[in-house]
C-alpha cells in the first residue's frame, strides 16, 4: 500500500501547508477517546517520526513488558513495516503492539492489507474505529 499515500509524502506536505500559520495535530488517544499525548505538525508534516515518538512515550509511560497496545493508525501497514526493520530503536518493543488501520481509511488499502491490517479482523479491537 506504501505507494499509494500522500500524506507520509515530506515535500507534497511542505508545499500544501507553508502559507499556513497551523498545519494540524498528530496525537494518541485511548479507546475510550481520553487524550494521551498530541503533537504540534507545524512546519513538519506527518512523519514516522511522530509516530515513532509516542510509541516513545508508551514504553516510558508503561514500562511493564506485559502490558500490549493496539495501535489504530491511517497508515499502519507501512508503519509497521518501518518498525520491522532491525535497525530500528522500537523493533526491540514490536512484540508489544498490534497494528490496525483506523476504519475510516481501511477500505482504501489493497484487499491483501485490509485482510492483515482492518480493524473488524482483529480480536480484541471490537468496535473501536480509530478516529
Amino acid at each position: 500500500c506504501e505507494s499509494n499515500f500522500k500524506a507520509a509524502d515530506q515535500l507534497r506536505s511542505f508545499n500544501k501547508s507553508k502559507f499556513l500559520d497551523d498545519t494540524g495535530i498528530f496525537g494518541s488517544t485511548c479507546r475510550h477517546g481520553v487524550p494521551l499525548k498530541f503533537l504540534n505538525l507545524k512546519n513538519m508534516g506527518e512523519r514516522y517520526i511522530l509516530a515513532e515518538c509516542l510509541i516513545d512515550n508508551f514504553q516510558h509511560k508503561f514500562p511493564n513488558s506485559d502490558q500490549k497496545f493496539i495501535f489504530l493508525y491511517d497508515i499502519a501497514c507501512s508503519f509497521h513495516a518501518h518498525i520491522s526493520k532491525s535497525n530500528n530503536p522500537l523493533h526491540l518493543y514490536q512484540d508489544r503492539f498490534k497494528w490496525a488501520v483506523s476504519i475510516f481509511h481501511a477500505y482504501a488499502h489493497t484487499p491483501s492489507c485490509q485482510k492483515i491490517y482492518h480493524p473488524r479482523t482483529i480480536e480484541s479491537i471490537g468496535l473501536t474505529d480509530g478516529e
